[in-house]
């Protein structure tokens, strides 16, 4: 079986920490709507922890199916294909050129950087727990 208890609960820890995360930015987006204006907030978080779950599912299926050594690579590459992802979902962004386009593109990599320590955190938590 590729997906098994201990992965869901791994998908239900990031998944409230990405609940919690737009729930604070939802709440300062609400104080200080002056500064922090972000008009595609519903998208943001979704896309992250999208991307951010099928990440952790591919490096812990392939830390069932390789060998140990494979398991830096994947978090590499898994990494490198959410950067690129990231990148063609703020392209709109990038070509476009709205007012608050740099409060929009930092807001992003903050909430980016947000899912990228929780999913290290769970996976070191998780490697750390395997038997080798």
């Amino acid at each position: 079986m590729l997906i098994n208890n201990k992965d869901i609960y791994s998908i239900l820890k990031i998944a409230s920490i990405g609940i919690i995360a737009f729930a604070i930015h939802f709440i300062l987006l609400h104080f200080f709507s002056r500064y922090l204006y972000a008009p595609d907030l519903i998208l943001i978080h979704p896309f992250l922890l999208g991307i951010t779950i099928i990440a952790v599912l591919a490096i812990k299926i392939i830390f069932r199916k390789a060998k140990f050594q494979m398991h830096g690579y994947a978090f590499l590459i898994s990494s490198l294909v959410k950067m690129f992802l990231s990148l063609f979902f703020l392209l709109p962004v990038f070509q476009n050129d709205s007012l608050f386009k740099k409060e929009y593109i930092i807001q992003f990599f903050v909430i980016y950087f947000i899912y990228l320590i929780s999913e290290v955190y769970y996976l070191v938590q998780d490697f750390k727990n395997e038997k080798i």
